[in-house]
């Protein structure tokens, strides 16, 4: 016997189509959770089934939203001895000897995944970049306040005086003072 999961706030699917599919597949026990992009209703869920429980979903991408997630949730499933079937993607089947192939198949998506991520966010940051966008947080100070600073301190003010006066830290305005060249 399986014991059917339906995600009850699932983007993709609804309840009630969820239910369906599950009822036709033969679970006579199904429960309802939440979706969450991390997974972690499904997998609260898993942790209180009993050894050798059959888990069944309608459709996968009502549980994980992301590879890895689909690895660790099948990683936990195991590791609680159970099974996880997915009605609409046969190849998501935990009994079959398969699923230790498909487990590296995922480590491999998941590399693949992170790889396309950082390309396209280097190439986004360098695009970025060379059209004149500055990366990092905000300056607290304005040039015309950098070199008010430099004026003050040449007029014998003391960093804790001009740090007050700029609402910033005294290291902020140390260092601010040593990016400064000084005029000799």
């Amino acid at each position: 016997m399986s014991i059917g999961y339906v995600s009850a706030d699932c983007p993709f699917v609804k309840q009630d189509e969820q239910k369906k599919i599950l009822e036709e597949s033969g679970c006579q026990v199904i429960f309802t959770g939440s979706f969450s992009k991390n997974g972690s209703s499904f997998l609260q869920f898993v942790a209180r089934q009993k050894v050798g429980t059959h888990i069944a979903v309608a459709q996968m991408d009502c549980i994980v939203s992301s590879w890895r997630h689909l690895r660790d949730i099948i990683l936990q499933i195991q590791n609680q001895n159970c099974a996880l079937i997915s009605v609409k993607e046969p190849w998501v089947n935990t009994r079959a000897e398969r699923s230790t192939l498909m487990l590296e198949i995922l480590d491999g998506l998941e590399e693949l995944e992170k790889r396309f991520i950082r390309q396209r966010m280097s190439t986004g940051r360098h695009k970025a970049m060379s059209a004149g966008c500055r990366m990092g947080r905000p300056c607290k100070l304005t040039q015309l306040q950098h070199e008010a600073v430099a004026q003050a301190r040449a007029r014998g003010h003391t960093l804790p005086e001009i740090a007050k006066e700029y609402n910033v830290s005294i290291s902020m305005i140390s260092r601010l003072l040593k990016k400064i060249p000084r005029k000799s």
